[in-house]
């Protein structure tokens, strides 16, 4: 089954916190904050303030929740992988699967 995820850069939150929107299959699925001076990725509200306890740690790439939800998964993956190659918050990201 065919599917794709997008994230896009939405803004900064502070100067080292970024908010990203991601969308599976054309759907906003949530937004996510990047900190990195924190080194992690984390769900956010569309203010930029992390929910939750789910975690990506950046430098090792390790999960932190008892469930990590089908959609952070990809979505804090790709964005850590292409955070990495950059060194920068990427504008756009596009993946597709299938």
């Amino acid at each position: 089954m065919a599917f794709s995820l997008r994230l896009t850069f939405v803004r900064g939150v502070s100067s080292s916190a970024f908010l990203f929107r991601g969308e599976v299959d054309g759907d906003v699925v949530m937004h996510l904050v990047v900190d990195r001076e924190g080194g992690w990725i984390r769900p956010a509200d569309e203010d930029g303030r992390p929910l939750g306890a789910l975690r990506l740690d950046i430098d090792d790439g390790t999960f932190h929740s008892v469930n990590a939800g089908d959609d952070f998964v990809p979505l804090a993956s790709h964005l850590a992988a292409q955070w990495g190659e950059q060194g920068s918050p990427p504008r756009e990201i596009r993946k597709y699967f299938g």
